[in-house]
């Protein structure tokens, strides 16, 4: 199954803490069988309401393929976390997922393209 998976971070966290943070869920997806996709970090953003007394969040947004149980067991994870705000997973839809595989084929490309330069 695929799906789409994003969560907010704390503003006040650090570089590391965020990069470890990322790392763990990305390989506990992977350790259960799951393959990330595609990772989009897009950066602090305005919260529309205030969350926890923030009012701005980091927001990360992962694509991935897994088996029926990651889903839980990566919210579960999360939801110990004192640094996440929010998160939320979505079932992708099979037109979103070739969407997905050309625009991953098209960066995988770009960077080979980058590298060789």
């Amino acid at each position: 199954m695929h799906y789409d998976f994003l969560y907010i971070v704390q503003p006040n966290v650090t570089d590391e803490e965020f990069d470890t943070m990322l790392l763990d869920v990305v390989s506990r997806i992977e350790s259960n069988g799951g393959k990330v996709l595609k990772k989009a970090i897009w950066g602090k953003k305005q919260l529309a309401y205030p969350i926890k007394k923030y009012r701005q969040g980091i927001y990360v947004n992962l694509f991935y393929e897994a088996p029926p149980t990651v889903p839980k067991q990566i919210e579960s994870f999360l939801a110990l976390k004192d640094d996440i705000l929010r998160q939320m997973t979505v079932k992708t839809l099979k037109k979103d997922i070739a969407r997905l595989t050309l625009v991953a084929q098209k960066t995988e490309n770009t960077e080979t393209q980058s590298e060789t330069n």
